[in-house]
Order: structure tokens, then C-alpha cells, then sequence
């Protein structure tokens, strides 16, 4: 019976994380000058592991005898070079390091482990960070939060932020929940913990423009598969409902039944609320648009939904009926294709080239309305 620990964590995020990898049974994973390495989830856009807590979990990392501590990812795939350090900036990454003594790491800047999996749901070559097999000691750290592809991004959907940049986007162009739990099962073994921010976790349109919630907890153990069914439990959500958790448990991954779980700490229903769901909070905010992103990559989706939040907060009106993005074009009328997998029928209405487009690309083709005044931060 796996283990998840649920901890309070408001105050003293250090002394919490710590706690709750010991109730986890993980209080010494730390060998004596080894180097740990901690996966945030960096995705690109709004909603990142917070950078408070990176600070205290390299603070607390460094405590238990750690020599070096690397906080490393690899961001959405159309992220680069420049790219990469400019989101690690605003995300607070970079000062979350210096301000630990931790070393920033970006994994497309480094090498990758390239193995043949020989899986039918996955691409014929696929490569992995080797910062995950250099490391002596691999904490997951991803984030609380919905998601437009998958309900949810936590323990699970993390872990694709391990892989080369074309794999990230091959796999959307595969069944992808079947593609993510495969890469899942071929890591799995170098993930010594998951340690689930759930301090400030995301609802509604996620994951880029989704809605802050104070959860106020942590959430750790050794399955991760374990750990999303008790955080989709905390989030009003059935566990059954996610595939990627389903196909995890479906290849003995992990353990996705509740009633076989130990969960230690805090009472989930003392903590439990109900979560907006990316498709509710867009059809409660745009309820005559259709969107279909079926396949999409996260690149498009998250600065579709941004582009919309956008024109909402600014009083602008959608022109057109439905939007397209992703490589599985539905045709509809008065539709606005959205990036290059939907180029295929540019010839049938309005289209917005890019891979990704620009956020205010995106917004000027819905509304029509090419002014910036009093636009946001993209």
C-alpha cells in the first residue's frame, strides 16, 4: 500500500517539505554530499512551481547533507537559449537559485539520453535530460493545477518536461495520454520522490491562464501515480476521469484506487473543494464559442487561452464562432484556424500562422481590434 503524505504548508515552507517527505517515509534520501536534482514544472507559461518553495526545498535539500542541488527543467518546447532564461527569470527560478545557492539548469541546453523504446504509442527514438541520470537523487516538484489536454498536470505530466524538445511535440501528434504514461513508466525508476506544490494551486483555464486557489499544502510520496489520485481527491475531481492516470495504474506504475492508499497528515476532506475545469471556466466566460483542440500542442493552447483572457479583461468582443488548433482540423463555420498543424485549411476561413502565434497575434484575429492600449504583460 503506497504512502501520501498531506501537509499543511503556510508558514515555514522549509520545515514542511521536509515533513512532508518524512511521513512519505523519504525523511533520509539525502546521502551525504549528493547531488539532488529538483523538477519543477516550468512549462512556459503562467502557473509555475513557486519560486518560494524551490528555495526552501534547495534550503532543506542542502540541510540534509546535500553537496549540490540542481533546479532544472526543460520548458515548453518552442522555448531556447535566450527563451529559456528569460521565462527562468520571470518565473523566479533564477532567483530562487541564487538565493539558495542551488545551480539553474536547463535541459535543452544540455545532453540527452537517446533510447529505442519500442513502444507502439510512443516515437521509434526518444531521449531523456541525463541530468535525471546524473543526479543521485531526483525530486519531482510539479504544481496543483488544471489542464486543457489532460483535466490535470501534477506528478504524472510532470515528467514529460524530461524530454528532448521534438519529443514533447511528436507526442501531441500521438494519443497522447498513452504516450505520457509510457514515458512515465520508462522514468520512473530514476524518480526517488514527488513532492507536490499545492501552496498556491491553479483552476479553470489551465495551463497557462488559470485562476490562483490557496490550497496551502503539500502533497509528497514515492508513487506519483498514487500522489495524483489523492491531489485530483483534494481538487473534487475522480481519479478515474484522467486518463493519464488510469493508463499509469493500468501498467503497474503506480496505485490509483483510493481505498488502497495510506494517506498520513492532514484529512483530505478537511482540505477538499471543487476545482473549475479548463472547458467549464471557457464556456462559463465564452459560452457561444466552440473550441476545438483536439491533439494540440500546449505552445497554441496556452496562448489561445491566454489571448482569450486577454480580450475579456479588456471589454473585446469575439468575432468568430469557433477556434481550431492542433493537427486533427474540424471544420466549422465562421472558424479561425490557429497555427501551422491547422494549415491544411487556410483556405477555408481566417488562419493565424506561428508555432505557436504570438498571444497578440491570437487576440487581434479574434477580435478584429489591432490596438495594444492597456494590454497586459504577455
Amino acid at each position: 500500500m503506497p504512502t501520501v503524505a498531506v501537509v499543511a504548508a503556510r508558514d515555514d515552507l522549509q520545515t514542511a517539505f521536509g515533513e512532508a517527505l518524512r511521513l512519505a517515509g523519504l525523511g533520509d534520501l539525502i546521502p551525504r554530499g549528493g547531488t539532488v536534482l529538483l523538477k519543477p514544472n516550468q512549462h512556459g507559461g503562467y502557473g509555475f512551481t513557486s519560486p518560494d518553495v524551490l528555495r526552501e526545498a534547495a534550503l532543506w535539500a542542502f540541510s540534509q547533507g546535500a553537496g549540490e542541488v540542481w533546479i532544472g527543467d526543460g520548458p515548453v518546447w518552442s522555448l531556447h537559449d535566450e527563451g529559456v532564461q528569460e521565462y527562468f527569470t520571470r518565473s523566479g527560478l533564477l532567483q530562487a537559485c541564487a538565493d539558495s545557492g542551488a545551480t539553474p539548469i536547463d535541459f535543452h541546453a544540455g545532453e540527452y539520453r537517446v533510447i529505442k523504446p519500442d513502444s507502439p504509442v510512443l516515437p521509434e527514438t526518444i531521449g531523456f535530460s541525463e541530468y535525471v541520470y546524473e543526479a543521485d537523487v531526483v525530486i519531482n516538484l510539479p504544481l496543483m493545477k488544471t489542464h486543457f489536454n489532460t483535466l490535470v498536470t501534477m506528478g504524472i505530466k510532470n515528467l514529460k518536461g524530461c524530454l528532448r524538445p521534438i519529443d514533447k511535440k511528436t507526442l501531441h501528434e500521438m494519443e497522447l495520454h498513452h504516450a505520457i504514461a509510457e514515458v512515465a513508466r520508462l522514468i520512473q525508476p530514476e524518480i526517488t520522490a514527488t513532492v507536490l506544490d499545492a501552496t498556491i494551486a491553479y483552476e479553470g483555464m489551465g495551463p497557462g491562464s488559470a485562476t490562483p486557489v490557496d490550497m496551502g499544502l503539500f502533497v509528497a510520496s514515492t508513487d506519483f501515480v498514487a500522489l495524483d489520485a489523492v491531489a485530483c481527491d483534494l481538487m473534487g475531481i475522480d481519479p478515474a476521469q484522467v486518463r493519464l492516470i488510469r493508463f499509469c495504474a493500468e501498467r503497474g506504475i503506480g496505485e490509483m484506487d483510493l481505498e488502497k492508499i495510506q494517506v498520513v497528515g492532514e484529512d483530505p476532506a478537511a482540505h477538499r473543494r471543487k476545482f473549475q475545469l479548463p472547458y467549464e471556466a471557457i464556456a462559463e466566460t465564452f459560452p457561444d464559442l466552440h473550441i476545438c483542440t483536439e491533439n494540440a500542442c500546449s505552445g497554441c493552447a496556452m496562448n489561445l487561452f491566454r489571448a482569450l483572457d486577454i480580450a475579456n479583461s479588456l471589454g473585446q468582443e469575439i468575432t468568430c464562432e469557433a477556434v481550431v488548433i492542433g493537427p486533427r482540423v474540424e471544420m466549422a463555420e465562421q472558424a479561425l484556424f490557429v497555427g501551422h498543424c491547422t494549415r491544411e485549411a487556410w483556405d477555408d476561413g481566417p488562419h493565424v500562422p506561428g508555432c505557436p502565434p504570438t498571444v497578440d497575434a491570437i487576440r487581434q484575429a479574434l477580435t478584429g481590434i489591432e490596438t495594444t492600449e492597456g494590454m497586459p504583460r504577455t
